[in-house]
């Protein structure tokens, strides 16, 4: 099975509590290009993305997961 490549996104949004103000809130996660993460974030998150822009994943201490 071949997965495409993908980059990771941290996609920007907002939280709006009545009778507060809003607050600005982040996904990060990966796709293969902003688009694509734009709309699964927007399907997480259930509201509309404000920005969505590269960004670096932490390194991983973990091994990579292996096809079996």
């Amino acid at each position: 099975m071949h997965l495409p490549e993908s980059r990771p996104f941290r996609c920007h949004y907002r939280h709006a509590v009545p009778g507060q103000e809003p607050i600005a809130l982040f996904i990060q996660l990966r796709a293969r290009d902003a688009d694509a993460a734009q709309r699964l974030a927007e399907a997480a998150v259930g509201r509309l993305v404000d920005r969505v822009e590269p960004a670096p994943f932490p390194f991983s201490i973990t091994n990579p997961a292996k096809e079996v």
